[in-house]
C-alpha cells in the first residue's frame, strides 16, 4: 500500500471506533493484531478496549489531528474529546504507530496522557 492508502486506513480505524462499528474494525484489524502498550494479542482484546472506552465515557470522541505515513507504518496524533477534563488542562492525547500488513493494521504501539480516575 502507498502512504495515502495507509493514512486512509488509519483514519477509517478511528471512524469505526467513534461509531463503535466493531464489524468494520474486524475488517481493518488483523485477527492477530498486537497491541504492544497493553501487551495484548488478538481482535477480541481490541474490540473489548473500544467497548470499555465508551462504557466509561459514552460521549467520547476521538479526533485524528495528524497522520504521517512512511513505508508500512502510520503515526497518529489523536485528541480525546467528551471526557471530563479539568479547566485549563489540555485535552487528553494519544500518540500511536500502526504497522500495516496486507491492508490491515497488524501492530499498534502507543502512549497517551489520558489518566483513569479510580475515585
Amino acid at each position: 500500500m502507498i502512504a495515502t492508502e495507509n493514512k486512509a486506513l488509519a483514519s477509517r480505524v478511528y471512524e469505526a471506533i467513534n461509531t463503535q462499528d466493531l464489524a468494520t474494525l474486524d475488517e481493518l484489524f488483523d485477527p492477530h493484531i498486537i497491541r504492544h502498550a497493553m501487551g495484548e494479542v488478538g481482535i477480541e482484546s481490541a474490540r473489548a478496549a473500544v467497548t470499555n472506552a465508551f462504557a466509561i465515557f459514552p460521549q467520547t470522541h476521538f479526533v485524528v489531528e495528524d497522520l504521517i505515513a512512511e513505508g508500512d507504518k502510520v503515526a497518529l496524533r489523536v485528541t480525546v474529546h467528551g471526557i471530563p477534563t479539568p479547566p485549563g488542562e489540555p485535552l487528553p492525547l494519544i500518540m500511536e504507530i500502526f504497522r500495516i500488513e496486507n491492508g490491515r493494521v497488524a501492530e499498534i504501539w502507543g502512549a497517551g496522557t489520558l489518566r483513569r480516575s479510580d475515585a
